[in-house]
């Protein structure tokens, strides 16, 4: 072979390899990135409902799917229909400054409930959104808890189970921060994000579960499609049978170690929760 056609040959492969490195590039660009929000990513999605009929539920119609397992939603929630708003039906939360006497302080001050689809079952992957709008006054002084992720292990006991959530922070910042029962609160971002006020913020967390005994779990949150936290060194779980399994609904005031009455007559809005996995 000619040396010319040689040089020729090599000219080409090389002008190919430039070629398909910049189609892989650019079709790279097209797709989605790790810190895109997670929305966008997965494909599969659910949405807790709020109205049955094109009637709105009532705190009983949502009761009767929570097993016992709720505290605070025949009392303090309340589901609206909106005038204005990204959505058309909300949750209204009450963080009430003085209870009823009697009232517990579980049941006073707020909400929590869980809500576990069964499509979610062994997921080790989930993505979960909702709206959210605090008060423009909104009064962060003893910091309090906002709906998050929770994942549970079927075949061993209930407190094995952890819930990672957003939070609010007694400094008037964001923040995340792990559960487990019988354990203090776990501090998963140290920063600190602005949480809007006075208006709707769209709200995004991720949670890939990490391999078993292995530090390389993955929990993400998007304010108004900001990353805010971003924490990819989370071990979660120890073996494969601790998968995701819902929703941690929760919003009250409380600090690591309990509930706490909220500093004054509060109202949080919610829209309805929208959990996404890849199928």
């Amino acid at each position: 072979m000619k040396a010319t056609e040689t040089k020729y040959i090599v000219f080409n492969a090389a002008a190919g390899l430039v070629g398909l490195t910049a189609v892989a590039l650019a079709a790279r660009s097209l797709l989605p990135s790790s810190t895109t929000p997670c929305a966008e990513r997965y494909l599969t999605a659910m949405t807790f409902t709020l109205e049955r009929g094109g009637e709105v539920l009532k705190a009983a119609d949502l009761q009767s799917g929570m097993g016992g397992r709720d505290a605070g939603v025949a009392r303090n929630l309340t589901v609206e229909r909106l005038q204005d708003g990204p959505v058309s039906v909300a949750m209204a939360v009450d963080l009430p400054r003085a209870p009823a006497a009697g009232v517990a302080a579980a049941d006073g001050n707020g909400v929590s409930f869980p809500w576990e689809p069964r499509a979610l079952r062994g997921q080790t992957g989930v993505c979960l959104s909702y709206r959210l709008k605090l008060p423009g006054d909104f009064n962060t002084s003893i910091g309090g808890a906002l709906p998050g992720i929770r994942g549970a292990d079927d075949s061993s006991a209930a407190e094995n189970g952890f819930v990672v959530r957003p939070v609010w922070r007694s400094t008037g910042q964001g923040g995340a921060e792990e559960v487990r029962a019988e354990r203090r609160p776990v501090r998963l971002e140290w920063s600190g994000f602005a949480l809007p006020r006075g208006r709707w913020a769209r709200v995004d967390q991720e949670l890939v579960l990490n391999a078993p005994k292995k530090k390389d779990g993955i929990y993400r949150i998007w304010v108004d499609g900001a990353l805010v936290v971003d924490r990819r060194d989370l071990e979660l779980r120890a073996g494969p049978g601790m998968t995701v399994s819902g929703v941690a609904a929760s919003v009250f005031y409380g600090g690591e170690d309990a509930v706490a009455r909220a500093p004054r007559d509060t109202r949080i809005w919610l829209s309805p929760f929208e959990v996404r996995w890849q199928p």
